[in-house]
Order: C-alpha cells, then structure tokens, then sequence
C-alpha cells in the first residue's frame, strides 16, 4: 500500500535502526488487523479514521505501536487555512462596545470579563490580565476629559476604553471605607487589578468564560479563545 510504504520510508530518516523495526512491524500488523478495509483507504484522512475507530474499539493489541503511523498520516492532512485576524480584531472590539453600553446595569462579574478582554486587545505582550498588578491601569484626568491608560499605552477604541475606565472606577471606588464594607474585602486589599473572592488570583478559566460572554446565541461555542485574541492583537502592536 502506498501510504504504508511512504511511512516505512521515512522511519529511517528519523529513528534508530532498533525503532524502525518497532514502528515498522506495528504498522504492518496494523494493517494486517484492519484487513481488506485499509487497502481501500486513498487517502490519509481515510486510513487514519479507520485506524482510530479499530482502536476505540480494541481491535490493536495494547502493545501494538501505531501512534508514530497515525502522527504521519496526520501530518499529511490538508492545513487549515490561517485564522482571520482582522476579522477576530473587528468582532472582538465590536462587542466589547455593544456590552459595555448596554442600557441592562451589569453585575460587577460582567464588568470585570469585559475588562479584561479589553487587557487582551491593548496589551496582549504583557502575558495573562489575571496576573497584572493593579496599577497597569490608569485613568488620568486632563482638563474635562479622561484618559485611560493601560501599562503606559493609551487605549484605545472607545469599547475597550470605556469597558477599562469603568473597572478603574469601580477599583477605585473600593478605596473608600464604606466601598470597602459593601464589597468584600479581599477585593479592596488585593495588589491585583482583577483578584478573585479571597483576592487571589483568578483560576485559568476565568478569560475563557469572559471570552464566552461575548458569544451571541447561536453562535458555535469554541469557536474564539483567549490564545486566538492575544495572537490577533500581537500583529498590530
């Protein structure tokens, strides 16, 4: 079969002569198993589909070596095209804004989420928002107007701006004694410009749900990501 016969090529090129006879004889045996069905498979995405469903079903020996087979046949498979940074940069901004002016009084949580994409679209060099100090973030006052700053950067849009300057408030505002008797107290000592409940930081899912918050209904869950944001936004920094 040709697809067996290029993996058998390139074990040489890459392992030990002791490794190639390992992976070597686990394809074939791989092969034999799956019987007349695998000499049917034109293409890699075939022969791997099948590969993976004889193993979900036990079919392969525990033993039995496949996972460098199934790693090649991988490798052969079409590439997705490259994400649409814009497109990404356009949609996140966009409904950072719409959130933010909502006419609805959002909850402190909301707040919180928006302020924090907002981090990822102005700084995304500077690593995770959950671990930022708290005065990464300033609002300086300039005659009528304000400015909000971010690590010493300007931010900007007006959607991140705003959602930044109402967390600045509202961070602001817990430095006053009875701010601080309302709200929990571990918030107003916190260093941390988004601490948790005990003023810790927040667990790793916490931009993942902030990222979910932008999701309309209907819109595939997944489908955007914290990683995908900050790779968008480093290409214009």
């Amino acid at each position: 079969m040709k697809l067996l016969d290029e993996f058998l090529a390139t074990l040489s090129k890459r392992h030990r002569p002791a490794t190639v006879a390992v992976y070597a004889w686990g394809a074939r045996r791989a092969m034999q198993i799956a019987g007349p069905a695998a000499e049917k498979c034109e293409t890699p995405e075939a022969l791997r589909e099948l590969l993976m469903a004889q193993r979900a079903k036990k079919r392969f020996p525990e033993t039995l070596r496949i996972s460098p087979l199934l790693r090649f046949l991988e490798e052969k498979l079409p590439k997705p095209p490259p994400p649409d940074y814009e497109a990404v940069r356009r949609w996140v901004v966009e409904r950072i804004a719409e959130e933010t002016k909502t006419p609805r009084r959002p909850s402190i949580f909301i707040r919180r989420d928006l302020a924090m994409l907002a981090c990822l679209c102005i700084a995304p060099d500077k690593g995770s928002p959950r671990r930022w100090p708290k005065h990464a973030l300033q609002a300086i006052k300039s005659g009528g107007a304000v400015r909000v700053e971010l690590w010493d950067r300007e931010v900007q849009p007006e959607g991140p701006a705003l959602a930044l300057l109402y967390w600045h408030t509202w961070r602001e505002r817990l430095d006053r004694p009875d701010q601080s008797r309302i709200y929990r107290k571990a918030w107003a000592s916190s260093p941390l410009l988004f601490p948790s409940s005990t003023g810790g930081l927040l667990g790793k899912q916490a931009l993942h749900n902030a990222v979910e918050r932008l999701r309309l209904p209907g819109e595939r869950r997944g489908a955007l990501n914290p990683g995908l944001i900050r790779a968008a936004f480093l290409r214009v920094l």
